[in-house]
């Protein structure tokens, strides 16, 4: 893949009351090789890891990024656009969330899923009905602000109305940056994917998953839309709606949030040079950047392999 490079600053964001510091990780370090990109010869931006002691210093650096980021997207397109993922993700970041975000910028998000289950949102398996009992709810964010499944359509035409709904959007913010309204963004309309989301907050599961890009699953070949949908995921529900590869690599920041013992391996693999067994999650390379937040179980074979390299060639 090609070598990693480091993306042009963003645009400064307005100057908001200073933060409180996100505690310092256990180890903070650019990837040691790339198991993995779009494929295609594109220019990526640079990998990065840190590795935390506690959960609450975790999401505080996690929240601090994704925080950063809207705010730079805001300061130049008027708009976040992000899309999230569900698991143990919302429980983990939404409480920091609702204590550092600025209120008056939560107005300019629009939130998509990374992936979602084909489900009704009142369903318990709806990641964004998770989101919006813990975040955008309690903080006060419009529905029309988080884009959900249509749950009611058939599955295809469940994700090809969720991407006309994500292109619409990713238009709009673009006309916008460029001065223009309604008939600019309608100009844009040859767009096609992939699309630059401002940033994309990913989980991994124990085999290496990441959204719902399974490992050897043909949803990892889809090139040529930004979504697309899952009949047969290995894991349950088997029928559901993800962003695919190429959509998660134009992305300007892809932020893992990985933790726990059962996900070392799939860490390791992932960051891995020549994988024996290449993992979806480690062929996440953002066009802007790639940061992973990881906590010490979840870093713990990386780490030992590391090391073990280090005794082997100094």
């Amino acid at each position: 893949p090609p070598a990693p490079r480091t993306p042009p600053p963003n645009p400064p964001p307005p100057a908001p009351a200073a933060p409180a510091p996100a505690p310092a990780p256990v180890s903070s370090s650019p990837a040691a090789g790339v198991a993995g990109g779009a494929g295609d010869g594109t220019a990526r931006g640079a990998r990065t890891r840190e590795v935390f002691a506690s959960p609450d210093g975790l999401a505080t650096r996690a929240v601090a990024l994704l925080l950063e980021a809207a705010a730079a997207a805001i300061a130049e397109r008027g708009v976040f656009v992000v899309a999230v993922s569900g698991g143990s993700i919302p429980a983990l970041l939404a409480p920091e969330l609702l204590a550092a975000a600025p209120r008056d910028q939560l107005s300019r998000w629009r939130l998509f899923l990374a992936d979602e289950r084909h489900v009704a949102e009142s369903h318990p398996d709806s990641s964004l009905g998770e989101w919006r009992r813990r975040f955008l709810e309690p903080a006060g964010m419009g529905s029309v602000q988080a884009v959900g499944v249509a749950a009611a359509l058939p599955l295809p035409q469940a994700a090809e109305l969720y991407e006309e709904k994500l292109l619409a959007t990713l238009r709009e913010a673009a006309a916008a940056a460029a001065g223009g309204g309604a008939a600019a963004a309608a100009s844009q309309a040859e767009l096609a994917p992939p699309l630059r989301l401002d940033a994309v907050l990913l989980g991994m599961g124990p085999d290496g998953h990441t959204a719902s890009l399974f490992p050897a699953h043909a949803v990892l070949c889809e090139t040529g839309r930004a979504v697309t949908y899952v009949d047969d995921s290995p894991k349950p529900p088997a029928c559901r709606v993800t962003l695919t590869l190429p959509a998660i690599n134009a992305a300007r920041l892809a932020l893992f949030v990985v933790t726990g013992g059962s996900k070392a391996s799939a860490v390791r693999a992932a960051f891995a040079a020549q994988p024996d067994e290449p993992v979806p999650a480690g062929l996440v390379l953002a066009a802007g950047r790639t940061h992973w937040c990881l906590d010490e179980p979840a870093a713990a074979q990386l780490r030992e392999a590391e090391a073990a390299a280090e005794r082997l060639y100094g």
